[in-house]
């Protein structure tokens, strides 16, 4: 078994943001990870912020398959320690709920990635969660990681992901530049993007997940057996917000395509967890495709008339 961290986030809830620009752009970093003997350069996709003009570096993990943008309560403790004015935007009247349990909200708070700007926003506080850090720690000058940005920050926007020019931009309206792409429906449940692929000739939802960077396509054990030849060709355990998940990986034997597009891959990789198999079916997907399908690509989302296209 070899060990990287990843992203999959099966909660069900909404929240709100005030946007306060019309567009804007960042650039992002991919975070890399050494398994074994097999360095994976693009396993997490990190954006860096700064957080209610605190004279501090973060990075924070762009994950559109989680729900609510959220700072991580063992990291970012000591800045709340440091600055008083940040635990008097905790607001108990506001909650979310991550792996079943209940959670507050900040209020008004500002996030600022490059040329965007969001103000007077709600983030959650996931309590109890993330590398902590010392009172010492904060005063050093390199950057640290201390949440994630969900697509609650997005809606109502289109959203370009620049994976080879490692940059995002937000618009109010779509750049003509992309305008004759071939854009595909896609649906959206609390934020997250749930895309039509054909696999196999047949036509299945896949959740679009950039937490999940490492994986083109991840399923559960039945339907992995259905369109591979069954035999292991890879191990891996997955650190899914705290929790060990062991994945495998089997050949394919048929295609995938989105829209026209044939994707190509090697592996289908699948959990065999019974928890993650009801989640699936609750949210109505046969699995999540990830960064690894795209990276070579640029990725147009539009949030308000639930379009996406592939450049």
């Amino acid at each position: 078994m070899k060990k990287i961290t990843t992203a999959l986030l099966l909660t069900f809830i909404t929240t709100s943001v005030t946007f306060s620009q019309e567009y804007g752009c960042f650039d992002f970093i991919w975070e890399g990870s050494t398994v074994g003997d097999r360095f994976i350069p693009k396993v997490a996709l990190n954006v860096p912020v700064t957080v209610d003009d605190l004279p501090h570096a973060f990075t924070m993990q762009l994950d559109l398959g989680a729900v609510t943008t959220e700072l991580y309560g063992n990291s970012f403790k000591p800045y709340i320690d440091a600055y008083p004015a940040l635990a008097e935007k905790i607001d108990s009247s506001k909650t979310f709920t991550i792996n079943g349990e209940k959670n507050v909200k900040f209020a008004e708070m500002k996030l600022k990635m490059g040329q965007v700007e969001f103000e007077n926003i709600n983030i959650g506080l996931y309590a109890g969660y993330g590398n902590p850090l010392t009172a010492d720690s904060i005063k050093t000058k390199n950057s640290k990681h201390i949440g994630t940005i969900a697509p609650d920050l997005f809606q109502d926007k289109i959203l370009i992901i620049d994976y080879p020019n490692k940059r995002i931009c937000l618009y109010e309206e779509l750049p003509n530049e992309y305008s004759n792409l071939d854009f595909q429906d896609m649906l959206l449940e609390n934020g997250r993007i749930m895309l039509p692929f054909n696999i196999d000739d047949k036509d299945e939802m896949l959740m679009f997940d950039t937490g999940s960077s490492i994986f083109s396509l991840l399923t559960v054990k039945n339907n992995a057996k259905l369109i591979s030849d069954g035999k292991i060709a890879d191990s891996l355990i997955v650190n899914s917000w705290g929790n060990a998940l062991p994945v495998y990986g089997s050949k394919l034997t048929i295609d995938v395509k989105f829209g026209s597009r044939s994707l190509p891959t090697e592996l289908v990789y699948f959990l065999d967890n019974p928890q993650f198999e009801a989640g699936f079916k609750q949210m109505g997907i046969w699995g999540i495709t990830g960064n690894a399908y795209f990276s070579s690509n640029t990725i147009i989302i539009d949030y308000r008339n639930k379009k996406i296209a592939v450049k």
